[in-house]
């Protein structure tokens, strides 16, 4: 077992989960913007947005992989790099990815405050315990 490159799968599977953010927020602009009739040119300013608010929360999931996440990235390549891991850390990346999987499906669907923001507070937990174990290894 290969821990540091073991890294590599949670860390593609977080990038994979932006990506597919990015294109659910993609196709549900183009469809908003087709059933409000909404141009182009008309997102320029913000009332082309107010237009098609109803992708406002994919949007603002979209945003959301690009705040507490940045932090797991940048712990597991220092991990990689380093040649520094042990099966908790994998165990507990893998955890942190099924949080963020987890807050998406439900920012993205019911929007449950409470529940989404167990899947935050989890994530976070794990990601602080991920950080923590990164610096006594």
């Amino acid at each position: 077992m290969n821990l540091p490159t073991d890294l590599l799968h949670p860390l593609l599977a977080q990038v994979a989960l932006t990506a597919l953010i990015w294109a659910i927020l993609l196709t549900a602009r183009l469809v908003s913007m087709i059933r409000h009739r909404v141009g182009m040119e008309e997102l320029k300013g913000e009332e082309g947005y107010r237009k098609i608010a109803d992708t406002d929360v994919i949007s603002d999931n979209f945003e959301n992989q690009f705040e507490v996440p940045v932090l797991f990235y940048l712990v597991l390549v220092l991990l990689m790099i380093s040649g520094k891991s042990d099966p908790a850390i994998v165990t507990a990346s893998w955890i942190f990815v099924g949080s963020r999987v987890a807050h998406s499906l439900i920012h993205c669907t019911f929007n449950s405050v409470y529940l989404r923001f167990g899947a935050y507070f989890t994530g976070c937990s794990v990601l602080g315990w991920i950080w923590w174990r990164a610096l006594s290894l």
